[in-house]
């Protein structure tokens, strides 16, 4: 129940703050006084545009607050999941505008996201003013308002996830079959690649030992000359390095009887000599060995010029060609596999696509069922809101007269499954269909409704819906568009009814309306030191007599037009006290 609303700084608005309690609570006032700031209020509750616009002129914020009582049977868990612990039976929510555009939103004092605000506000309250006439209109909302008839939440929620999954499959699928067909367009060239690079047998680290080799074949003589010089100075030489250490062995081996400390020194020139005698006999070896050879030095120059010319084109050493040629192998053989996985998710694909279908199907039929029950109680509502020839009928695209495409607008999600087209809601498309007298053929309600007919036609509507919920608020503004008379009596009475079920609030200009209300509040303009501002009272007794005889009888209010009041109130308090 919307049980207190507190609006600050707010169009014309300075400061307002109105109860409100359970049954039906009308709103009054003349024509510009203020009623629709009321709509817009509550609007920026459900999620609309918040602009500076609507702030109060001169202030810096603008501030709407509501306090909501939940009813014993609303979804606490899946609040309490959005929210965390409500710690109660209340929800305070409030949306503040700012000039600098800073807009915030509050949920029981805590920071939230306008789309929690948003979700939140839709389940306990709903307003039907002339934009929401009009979205009754759009073929669009038609499905909504017969899976909200029917009570198909569960339904379409696990449909939903199935369709979900059968676009996330589909997605993949073309995934896989755009890798496959770069990878296909690829695979020849992967295998040139691969062949070049197995053809020239490289190995780890190959470029380093041939240039290694490639630097001894081309100082071939500078090499053995020096090895020459070396072995003759360390064992041709007269007076060699080998032939001198030897003597000095010779020498502190005698000086080690005379003292054992020349034994060590001895005995370390003796590793000295056989440490020169390894190297003069390498040397000699090396001289004897080593020998210019043109044919090697071409194949090594060769080899480094292929090596390097793969270097270049598949990295900078043999390691990175080598690594290169793994991953071209790895290409390959994923291009062998892509097969096997294409047919693995085509396979589920399939599945899920029947099994989409099968749900699309069930649903469609609970659909039809549930048309074919809302139609006779739609046309059964409006014959007590003096439309009694009328006829109101719901077409689904494959019945005759109802073109697809003007009866749901084409969408970029569909999928065929077979001969049917499936989307995120299913595979119905389906439209109002209206005929107002008899003998006129049943025609689009968008097209042929008027302003009196379509009001009737979105109460009853409203009403039945109102029927599968509990806990939300009613909020209707220019219900009464386009009738008068016994038909506005009879539209005061359905509210009155409904307020029973529903706290209701109605804005109205007709004193019919306005009569059968619990509750009567009335919007006044005033202007004084230049500003204007409205407000609202709460309205008993005899003001309340004034008011409903100003909706009658205008400015001048004659005593037969109290007279004429009064009857009315006191008719209307009997006729709702009869049906109770």
């Amino acid at each position: 129940m919307l049980a207190e609303l507190q609006i600050s700084n707010f169009a014309i608005i300075d400061k307002l703050s109105v109860s409100f309690r359970p049954g039906l609570t009308v709103v009054t006032g003349e024509t510009g006084a203020g009623k629709s700031i009321l709509v817009n209020a509550i609007n920026l509750l459900l999620g609309s545009r918040g602009s500076g616009d609507l702030i109060r002129t001169g202030s810096q914020e603008a501030a709407v607050t509501v306090l909501f009582h939940l009813a014993d049977d609303v979804d606490r868990d899946q609040l309490q999941a959005s929210l965390g612990d409500l710690g109660g039976p209340e929800v305070v929510v409030k949306r503040v505008l700012s000039t600098s555009g800073r807009n915030r939103v509050y949920v029981n004092g805590q920071l939230a996201t306008l789309g929690l605000l948003s979700q939140l506000c839709r389940g306990l309250v709903s307003i039907s003013g002339q934009r929401e006439h009009q979205l009754f209109l759009e073929p669009e909302a038609h499905l909504e308002i017969i899976d909200g008839f029917g009570g198909f939440e569960v339904e379409r929620q696990a449909y939903g996830q199935t369709f979900a999954e059968l676009k996330r499959l589909q997605s993949e699928l073309r995934r896989l079959h755009r890798q496959a067909q770069e990878r296909q367009e690829k695979e020849e060239l992967h295998r040139f690649q691969l062949e070049e690079i197995n053809n020239a047998r490289v190995q780890m680290d190959e470029e380093i030992q041939l240039e290694v080799e490639r630097e001894r074949l081309r100082h071939v003589e500078r090499f053995r000359q020096g090895a020459s010089e070396a072995h003759q100075i360390l064992y041709l030489d007269s007076g060699a390095v080998l032939e001198e250490v030897s003597q000095c062995q010779k020498i502190l081996s005698d000086l080690g009887n005379l003292d054992p400390a020349f034994k060590s020194l001895a005995k370390t020139l003796e590793g000295v000599r056989h440490q020169v005698e390894d190297v003069s006999l390498t040397l000699r070896d090396y001289i004897q060995n080593i020998q210019a050879d043109p044919a090697r030095m071409e194949w090594v120059e060769e080899r480094l010029h292929t090596l390097k010319r793969l270097m270049r084109k598949y990295g900078g050493s043999t390691r990175e060609v080598l690594a290169h040629a793994d991953g071209l192998q790895q290409e390959l053989e994923a291009s062998e596999s892509d097969e096997v996985e294409i047919a693995a998710r085509e396979e589920e694909l399939e599945k899920i696509r029947q099994q989409a279908l099968s749900e699309a199907l069930e649903l469609s039929k609970r659909r039809r069922e549930a048309a074919r029950r809302l139609s006779k109680a739609v046309e059964k509502s409006l014959v007590t809101l003096d439309m009694a020839k009328c006829r109101f009928e719901v077409r689904f695209d494959q019945e005759e007269g109802l073109e697809p495409s003007r009866a749901y607008g084409a969408s970029t999600e569909c999928v065929r499954v077979d001969e049917y087209l499936l989307d995120e809601r299913g595979v119905d498309r389906v439209a109002f269909f209206f005929s107002a007298n008899p003998g006129e053929e049943l025609k689009p309600m968008a097209s042929i409704a008027s302003g009196g007919e379509l009001s009737r036609i979105v109460l009853a509507l409203k009403e039945l819906l109102a029927r599968e919920t509990v806990q939300e608020t009613l909020f209707f503004d220019e219900v009464d568009a386009g009738i008068g008379g016994r038909t506005a009596d009879r539209v005061g009475q359905r509210l009155k009814a409904l307020s029973r079920r529903h706290q209701v609030v109605c804005i109205t200009h007709l004193p019919q309306i306005a009569c059968y209300g619990d509750y009567h509040y009335v919007v006044r303009k005033s202007s004084g030191k230049g500003r204007t501002t409205t407000a609202m009272q709460e309205l008993s007794g005899k003001e309340r007599l004034e008011e409903i005889a100003r909706m009658l009888g205008g400015a001048k209010i004659s005593t037969k037009t109290r007279d004429h009041a009064r009857e009315m109130l006191a008719q209307a308090q009997k006729s709702a006290g009869s049906r109770q």
